[in-house]
């Protein structure tokens, strides 16, 4: 079935409508970045004759078309998808090669925010799609904000991959029929596809990632520097303050916490591993290879997430504005936070909103720290909030300090977890394992307000929701 032209469409929306078991993925442009490049490599080593059309997130996906390029002998041809007043030619040369050809998309709005990568072999075809919340003020975002995760679908689906061409089609500024014909042509015979290709590019993201862990590693090695001051007392209440002393504070990188993520990275390592050995063996039943290769999608996730906060800990220790104090107002910041997060939210059916009162007073604090303190909170209160549940952001001032009040109606935390959720890489029991991250979010947000003289308290009940309350100073009235 042929869709109309509709210069308004959604690529990212009209996948996920079409798969079967309709499910997103929110992923750091980090682990989209990997996965991209596991692909690339997936072609490169079998030497993959393949029709490409790829509409690139930055220079790095303009490198690996170029490697594969350079580096695959066989037949293969290139469509570089962009939309209008984009600068597609950036980082390419359309003249050194005749296989690479400019496709224009006759769109300004969806697509805008968003890539995809569709690979058309004849053993193998698969599909990214990814999609960035609604950055119509991208001009006056900072990187921790152009840095969040992105919602995207990676699918093998035949019957999927030929409803995303439909869709390109009605985007496409010129007469694409026979082309879409002969795209549709390329598709891989779902009896024809090759277990033994998607077993390979499974292999190609656990080494791709684990390449990225261990350059991050490297670009801040273990040092023998003064062990960092013991943890007070463990507060047996419900509510947990985080300390509010600029004396004696770590630092973002401490060897205790590289320490830790080396730990934390063996074990979904060798998972990954063992299911990937298991992988071939020839006997393996159909149910038991479809539960490796899940186990195998649940490691990536995991390890992709200590990737993300191992270098979110990174930035803030190498970027200089982190401990830079300011008078600042939350209405031009919390807002434009929030806004970002509005189509995750729809996404999962949440309702998110926030309250921030024009005459609140100033505070006294870093802007860097201040928005990885909101992005922090917000996106864990979305995340463990499930559908029909609600999240607010409300400020208002208390004394001397701006009081932030993140709250949500979601699992909650269990009181025996609650006097642990500052600690580095915990997860609480209560965690759905689906749902488990870095855990290292809220190490940060403490660290932050540790350093800039505030503090967070969380009052919590398990299966009815959470409130974290965030204490910034104020900056002098007079």
């Amino acid at each position: 079935m042929n869709l109309p032209p509709n210069p308004e469409l959604s690529l990212y929306q009209l996948v996920l409508e079409t798969l079967a078991s309709p499910e997103s993925l929110t992923i750091t442009p980090v682990t989209l970045k990997s996965l991209v490049r596991a692909t690339f490599d997936l072609l490169i080593q079998q030497n993959i004759s393949a029709t490409i059309l790829v509409k690139p997130q930055g220079e790095g996906w303009h490198r690996e078309i170029k490697r594969y390029q350079q580096q695959v002998d066989v037949p293969k041809t290139i469509y570089l998808c962009h939309c209008l007043g984009d600068d597609w030619k950036n980082g390419v040369n359309l003249n050194r090669d005749s296989q690479l050809f400019s496709l224009p998309l006759e769109t300004e709005t969806q697509l805008q925010q968003e890539y995809f990568l569709l690979i058309l072999g004849e053993n193998y075809s698969s599909l990214i799609v990814a999609c960035q919340p609604d950055l119509s003020e991208s001009d006056n975002l900072t990187d921790s904000e152009l840095s969040q995760p992105l919602l995207a679908v990676f699918t093998l689906e035949q019957s999927v991959i030929r409803q995303f061409l439909q869709g390109l089609s009605t985007v496409i500024g010129s007469n694409t029929a026979d082309q879409l014909s002969h795209w549709e042509t390329l598709l891989a015979p779902p009896e024809t596809l090759n277990s033994t290709l998607l077993t390979q590019l499974l292999v190609k993201q656990v080494q791709r990632t684990e390449e990225i862990v261990q350059n991050t590693l490297a670009t801040q090695p273990i040092g023998e520097t003064n062990p960092s001051p013991p943890s007070p007392p463990a507060v047996p209440e419900s509510v947990v303050v985080g300390k509010n002393s600029l004396s004696k504070v770590e630092p973002y990188m401490s060897d205790e916490i590289l320490q830790r993520v080396a730990q934390e990275l063996r074990t979904p390592i060798t998972n990954m591993k063992t299911a990937l050995k298991l992988l071939d063996a020839s006997q393996m039943k159909l149910a038991q290879r479809q539960r490796y290769i899940g186990l195998l999608y649940k490691e990536c996730d995991r390890l992709n997430s200590l990737v993300a906060g191992l270098l979110e800990l990174v930035q803030l220790e190498g970027d200089p504005q982190t401990d830079q104090t300011l008078p600042l107002k939350l209405a031009d910041i919390v807002p434009g936070i929030v806004s970002t997060y509005q189509p995750l939210a729809q996404e999962k059916g949440i309702q998110l909103g926030y309250t921030i009162p024009a005459n609140l007073p100033s505070v006294l604090f870093s802007e860097v720290g201040l928005r990885h303190i909101v992005i922090n909170l917000l996106h864990n209160s979305l995340k463990f909030t499930p559908a029909g549940g609600k999240v607010r952001v409300q400020g208002t001032r208390k004394g001397k300090y701006v009081q932030l009040i993140f709250s949500d109606t979601g699992i909650g935390i269990a009181e025996s977890d609650i006097p642990k959720i500052f600690d580095s890489f915990y997860r609480g029991r209560s965690t759905p394992r689906e749902d488990l991250g870095a855990g290292i979010g809220l190490t940060i947000v403490q660290q932050l307000l540790q350093r800039g003289g505030g503090s967070i308290a969380v009052v919590s009940r398990f299966g009815q929701g959470s409130q974290f309350k965030v204490l910034l100073p104020i900056a002098s009235e007079t």
